[in-house]
């Protein structure tokens, strides 16, 4: 049984005259490729364009399509051709991926389609409760009320109580961290989520029994519930973000002051000012003034030092992961056109 893919024949259309202010190949793209397992579309793209956030161009793919894009999986072969004086990525027709079926003892799981970013890096923050907006509605969720004895501190398979549940399964414990303030505006643009854990509902009651399953950070006995869901099925697909929307890096997440690459970041722009998932930032070192001789006060130059995908939106903020970075990333480094 062959299983189907969507044919990638990919116009590039990069003549020098038509395509200078949009797609420049690298001078090394190569001419064959075969797609390998832990490839992500970023890197591929990378391969063949100096702005590999421009890839929805080179996979010849539209607006409305750039939110679905056509998977390819490990073991495809891309090729670079040249078609009426233009460069033109094709796949393999006869390298589709053929699946056959026969009696086996062991099942095994087939290569899925290649993400666009790590998926593994980003996918616990997809789950978690991240940042908090609405402060009311926290303090209105569900807690834990008490643990097995009077220990303030829960390990795991301990029973926990708590009231309010309206559902069994899992629940994930999680307290109010740091205020997060707009470095330029002071706005509260809400508060960090700490994670400490998972708990399973045993019995679903008036006072709920709970056990504890996963340790995160702590657990603590007041901590507040929220009921765990499969992480949201998206396409980080890299486009430009609109040539005025820019911001300003927050925070990271693990609180650290030297960022770098596969680090995740917040950032102080989200949904009320137009951030999408898969906008690509540029990161610029902020500026900052030197004395020179004792006399003259001197504003040095902004620098571009890395490159950030935005995964999870928010409303006044949102999180985002840094692609690479050149030198170490600093809160309050300024994000722009990448």
């Amino acid at each position: 049984m062959f299983k189907p893919i969507i044919p990638l024949i990919l116009a590039l259309g990069l003549s020098a005259a038509a395509f200078a202010d949009t797609l420049q190949l690298r001078p090394d793209a190569p001419q064959r490729y075969v797609v390998k397992r832990g490839d992500t579309l970023w890197d591929i793209s990378g391969r063949y364009l100096t702005a590999p956030w421009k890839w929805p161009q080179l996979w010849n793919m539209n607006r409305d399509e750039v939110k679905n894009p056509h998977w390819i999986y490990p073991g495809n072969v891309l090729y670079l051709e040249m078609v009426d004086g233009k460069p033109r990525l094709r796949l393999d027709s006869s390298a589709l991926r053929v699946v056959k079926l026969s009696p086996r003892v062991r099942a095994e799981q087939l290569d899925g389609a290649i993400p666009t970013i790590p998926a593994k890096i980003i996918d616990p923050f997809l789950k978690r409760p991240l940042l908090i907006e609405d402060e009311a509605s926290y303090l209105r969720s569900p807690k834990i009320i008490a643990g097995p004895d009077n220990r303030v501190i829960l390990s795991t398979t301990d029973r926990a109580y708590s009231q309010g549940l309206d559902a069994g399964g899992l629940w994930q414990a999680y307290r109010l961290g740091r205020t997060i303030t707009d470095p330029d505006s002071g706005e509260v643009l809400g508060h960090e989520a700490t994670y400490g854990g998972d708990l399973m509902v045993d019995k679903l009651d008036e006072v709920s029994t709970l056990s504890v399953r996963k340790i995160a950070e702590e657990v603590l006995v007041g901590d507040h519930l929220l009921k765990s869901l499969p992480a949201p099925l998206l396409n980080y697909t890299p486009h430009e973000p609109p040539p005025e929307l820019e911001g300003r890096i927050v925070t990271s997440y693990a609180g650290v002051n030297e960022i770098g690459q596969q680090f995740n970041v917040l950032i102080n722009r989200g949904a009320r000012d137009g951030v999408e998932v898969g906008h690509v930032f540029g990161i610029y070192r902020a500026p900052r003034q030197i004395s020179v001789d004792k006399k003259q006060q001197v504003t040095l130059p902004s620098e571009k030092v890395g490159r950030l995908i935005v995964f999870r939106v928010f409303n006044k903020a949102s999180y985002a992961l840094v692609l690479d970075a050149t030198q170490p990333i600093l809160v309050k480094d300024r994000i722009a056109q990448p």
